[in-house]
């Protein structure tokens, strides 16, 4: 059984806010390191879990500036029954992350 979509977006909610904080301002330079440190301090909560997935983690950080957009889109071919993917959208006044798991059964 999967983690609970609110648990995993509280889990991405809080190493984002922990790592970049609610209030940072988007440089390119920080924006390379958050990103690192956010996928890598997700998956270890997720694996914490103890839950029998492998998990993938992918996020992306975008500068928010006037006429900015961002399309993205996903599509996974796998047993629909074991496996699942969330996806959490957070922002801040100055950059948007998207991060994307996806929990494939063991």
């Amino acid at each position: 059984m999967s983690l609970p979509e609110e648990e995993v977006h509280m889990m991405i909610k809080q190493v984002l806010d922990e790592t970049v904080g609610p209030n940072a301002t988007y440089t390119q330079k920080d924006s390379v390191v958050w990103n690192q440190k956010a996928v890598e301090n997700i998956t270890k909560k997720l694996v914490a879990s103890g839950k029998p997935f492998k998990y993938i983690v992918t996020s992306s950080f975008l500068q928010l500036s006037n006429g900015s957009g961002l399309h993205v889109s996903t599509i996974s071919y796998w047993n629909k029954s074991t496996d699942t993917s969330y996806m959490y959208r957070w922002e801040t006044k100055t950059m948007l992350a998207i991060v994307y798991v996806f929990a494939v059964a063991i």
